[in-house]
C-alpha cells in the first residue's frame, strides 16, 4: 500500500502541474492566437486517434491488466509477453490502416462543407494513432511493473509542456502554421516513443517468442478477456469522442473548436476525481478479494460525498465567474456559455455517484459493464443526432450531461439490486443548500473590473461554502484534511 500511496501522490503532482500548463495553453493561448478551425482540427484528429488506437489495441490492455501477473518474471524475460504485445500492435496497426484508407472519404466529410483543412492534414491520423497505441499498450505494461508514475508524467505533464512550447514558438512567429500543426502532432506523439525507449533501456522489452508458455487454458482466458475489452474499450472511447466527431460532421471545424474550448472549462470539475478514484480503485479491489462488502459500502459513501463537495465547489467557482471567463475569451466563444454549464453539471453528477464504476469493474459482475456501454452508446448517438441539429454545440453538451445521468443511474440501480448498496443520505440535500447559499450571495455582489471581480466573487464563494461545510462536519475526511493543513501552516508560521 505504501507504493500505491507514494505513486498516487507523485502522479497527482504531475497531473496538477500539467493541468496548470494545459489551462494556460487551452483556455488562453489557443483562443487568443488560433482560429476556431485550427482548434477544431486538433480536436477532431485527437478524437479519431483515440478511437482508432482503442480499436487497434484489440483489447490487449485488458489482457495486460488481468493476466500480465501470470507472465511477469524479469529473469525469464516476462515469458515472451512483450513479443505478444508487439505482435498484437502490428496486427492492430494493419487493421487501422485498412480502416483508415477505406473510411478516409467519410472522415473528412461534413454537412457544412468538405473541410480542406481536415482533408490536408487527415494523414496525420496515421502517426497520431500509431504512437497513441504504442503508448497505451506500453504504459499499461509499465504500470504492472510497478511504475504508474512515468506514464502520467508523460501524458499529463510532458505532453502539455511540449504543446505549450510549440504554441509559444508559433505565437512569436518562429514557426509558421503548417510547422505548428506538425509540431503539435509530434508533441502528442512523443510520449509513445519515449516510453518505448524508457522500457528498452530498462531491459523490460524482449522480442523473443516463448509461445510454449501459453497453456490452452491461458490462451482461452486471453482471447475471452480481449474480446470483452475490444467491445467495452472501443465503446467507451466512442462515447467520449463521438460529440466532437458529430459536431464536425454537422456544424464544421469552427464550431468543433468553440465546443472544445468550452468543454475544457467544464472538465475542470472532474480533476480531483482522477486521483481519488485511482486510490479508491486499489482499495476496492483488495476489499473484493476479502469479500468485505461493508468496507466497500463505506468507500462508496465516502467517495460520493467527498467528490460531490469538491465538484460543487469547483463548478460554483467556474459558474460565478462565467461572465469573466467569456470576457477573457474572444467574442466568437460566447456561444460556449451553456456548453460549460452542462458539461460541468454532467461531471458533478458523475462525481456525486462516487466509485460506482470501480465497484462494478472489480466485482464478479465486471462483464455487466459492457451492457452499460452498449446502452450508453445508443443514448449518446440518439441524443446527439436529435439535439445537435436543434441547439448546436449546446445540444451536444446536453447529450453528454444526459449520458452521465443515465450511466450513473444504471450503475446505482445495479449496485442497489445486486448488493443493497445505497450511498445517499439527507446530507446531500444540506450540501446542495450550502452551495445555493454561497452561490446566491456571490452572484448578488456588484460587478467590478475583471481581476477584482474574479477575486471578490471567488473569495466570497470559497469562504461561505467551505466554512459552512466544515461547520456542519458533513465529511470527516475533508475536515481532517483542512485541520492538518492549518496545523502545518501554523507550524511553519511559528518556526
Amino acid at each position: 500500500m505504501g507504493i500505491i500511496i507514494k505513486q498516487s501522490i507523485k502522479g497527482a503532482i504531475w497531473s496538477y502541474l500539467g493541468v496548470a500548463i494545459g489551462f494556460v495553453t487551452t483556455a488562453y493561448l489557443f483562443p487568443k492566437h488560433l482560429s476556431a478551425d485550427i482548434i477544431g482540427l486538433f480536436s477532431v484528429l485527437l478524437a479519431y486517434s483515440i478511437l482508432f488506437s482503442q480499436i487497434a489495441s484489440l483489447g490487449f490492455n485488458g489482457i495486460t491488466s488481468r493476466l500480465f501477473p501470470y507472465f511477469r518474471n524479469p529473469e525469464k524475460q516476462h515469458n515472451g509477453y512483450t513479443f505478444i504485445a508487439f505482435a498484437n500492435m502490428l496486427l492492430g496497426i494493419s487493421l487501422f490502416l485498412i480502416l483508415f484508407f477505406v473510411l478516409k472519404p467519410y472522415l473528412i466529410a461534413s454537412k457544412i462543407e468538405k473541410s480542406a483543412l481536415l482533408s490536408d492534414y487527415i494523414w496525420l491520423l496515421i502517426p497520431l494513432t500509431g504512437f497513441t497505441l504504442l503508448f497505451v499498450i506500453l504504459d499499461e505494461i509499465n504500470k504492472l511493473l510497478y511504475n504508474a508514475v512515468f506514464g502520467r508524467f508523460l501524458q499529463e505533464f510532458l505532453q502539455r509542456t511540449l504543446i505549450f512550447s510549440v504554441t509559444i514558438l508559433f505565437i512569436f512567429n518562429i514557426i509558421n502554421l503548417h510547422q505548428f500543426i506538425l509540431a503539435y502532432v509530434v508533441g502528442v506523439s512523443a510520449k509513445g516513443l519515449i516510453i518505448f525507449m524508457y522500457l528498452l533501456f530498462r531491459n523490460e522489452l524482449h522480442f523473443k517468442p516463448q509461445l510454449d508458455f501459453i497453456t490452452p487454458t491461458l490462451k482461452r482466458d486471453m482471447i475471452s478477456v480481449a474480446l470483452f475489452n475490444i467491445l467495452s474499450g472501443a465503446g467507451s472511447s466512442l462515447i467520449f469522442q463521438l460529440d466532437k466527431i458529430i459536431i464536425n460532421k454537422m456544424l464544421g471545424l469552427g464550431q468543433t473548436g468553440i465546443y472544445t474550448i468550452a468543454f475544457f472549462f467544464g472538465t475542470l470539475v472532474i480533476i480531483p476525481s482522477r486521483t481519488l478514484l485511482k486510490i479508491s480503485g486499489t482499495l476496492i479491489a483488495d476489499a473484493w478479494k476479502r469479500e468485505d462488502t461493508s468496507y466497500i459500502l463505506k468507500l462508496y459513501k465516502q467517495t460520493c460525498i467527498n467528490q460531490f463537495i469538491l465538484a460543487l465547489f469547483l463548478f460554483g467557482g467556474i459558474w460565478i465567474n462565467i461572465d469573466n471567463i467569456l470576457t477573457i475569451l474572444p467574442a466568437e466563444y460566447a456561444g460556449g456559455r451553456w456548453v460549460i454549464f452542462f458539461i460541468g453539471l454532467g461531471y458533478v453528477i458523475d462525481m456525486a455517484t462516487g466509485a460506482n464504476g470501480q465497484i462494478i469493474a472489480y466485482s464478479k459482475y465486471y462483464r455487466s459493464a459492457l451492457w452499460f456501454v452498449v446502452l450508453l452508446i445508443g443514448v449518446v448517438v440518439l441524443s446527439l443526432m436529435s439535439f445537435v441539429p436543434i441547439w448546436g454545440i449546446v445540444g451536444a453538451a446536453i447529450s453528454i450531461a444526459f449520458a452521465f445521468f443515465v450511466n450513473n443511474l444504471l450503475r446505482f440501480l445495479f449496485l442497489y439490486k445486486k448488493y443493497g448498496m445505497q450511498p445517499f443520505t439527507w446530507t446531500f440535500v444540506w450540501i446542495i443548500a450550502v452551495f445555493l447559499l454561497a452561490y446566491g450571495i456571490s452572484y448578488a455582489l456588484p460587478t467590478l473590473s475583471l481581476v477584482p471581480d474574479i477575486l471578490l466573487r471567488s473569495t466570497v464563494f470559497t469562504i461561505i461554502f467551505i466554512s459552512i461545510i466544515l461547520k456542519l462536519k458533513v465529511s470527516e475526511e475533508i475536515n481532517q484534511m483542512v485541520q492538518k493543513l492549518f496545523a502545518m501552516i501554523n507550524k511553519k508560521w511559528k518556526s
